[in-house]
């Protein structure tokens, strides 16, 4: 009589390793400058938006070898240096510039709004300046755990595979509500995944509080103002086990 073995349960953690040195080595890549577009990579379900987190990083970190220059990250709380992507600036003011690091960013020009953007990200820790090649190491730490948040969530749910049109219903759809309260009310709130800062994705509804809808991962908040300005909060929320959150903002 044959048996038939039980399929193997995906192991979250393992995975996130795994897929994170994937990043860190494309990352990591020197002649990555000319196979960026070209090559063919493993397609991870429920990662696009992650994918598109590591592109930008990556073109950011390019042009900061390419000048020369250093690239800015945040010392936290726990000692870990994360780098900083991009961060939301007023529009009227600077309606095509938005990132610290571009091919498109004179540094000379807005050096006033670098300085102003970094001055009010010190509030999640301290500015530090590294060498861009040695970036993608920095973020193998932060980013195993934000993907085994991920790849533990879809452990729990099978059913889902793709942010595809057969994600749509709520009994499959990968996006977790998320309620964020204020000690200031109308602002707009931002979000960043931990890995690497960019404050550009808006939750729900443009003033506070507000209950929006989130992937799972490892995130942190900021809130906009009438007047553009940005007020960061230090606290780290995982999603799950958080569906909430109190910003002391």
């Amino acid at each position: 009589m044959s048996t038939t073995r039980p399929p193997r349960q995906p192991d979250p953690e393992r995975q996130a390793e795994e897929v994170a040195s994937s990043f860190v080595d494309r990352l990591s890549r020197k002649d990555r400058r000319d196979f960026l577009w070209a090559e063919e990579r493993v397609a991870y379900p429920l990662l696009s938006d992650v994918e598109s987190t590591i592109e930008e990083l990556d073109t950011s970190l390019l042009w900061a070898e390419r000048e020369g220059g250093r690239f800015p990250c945040i010392l936290d709380e726990e000692q870990v240096a994360v780098p900083i992507v991009s961060a939301p600036t007023d529009a009227q003011r600077f309606p095509s510039r938005n990132a610290f690091y571009s091919p498109q960013f004179d540094p000379f020009y807005h050096r006033q709004y670098v300085e102003e953007a970094l001055e009010q990200l010190s509030v999640l820790g301290k500015i530090v300046w590294w060498d861009p090649r040695i970036v993608p190491k920095m973020i193998l730490g932060p980013l195993t755990k934000f993907l085994t948040v991920r790849f533990g969530w879809m452990a729990e749910n099978p059913e889902f595979r793709s942010l595809g049109a057969a994600a749509s219903g709520p009994s499959n759809n990968p996006y977790l509500p998320f309620m964020v309260h204020t000690r200031t009310s109308g602002l707009r709130i931002h979000y960043s995944k931990a890995f690497a800062l960019n404050f550009n994705p808006v939750l729900g509804a443009p003033t506070t509080p507000v209950s929006g809808w989130i992937l799972p991962g490892i995130h942190k908040f900021a809130g906009m103002d009438a007047k553009g300005r940005m007020h960061y909060d230090r606290g780290t929320f995982s999603t799950p086990p958080d569906f909430s959150a109190q910003l002391m903002i």
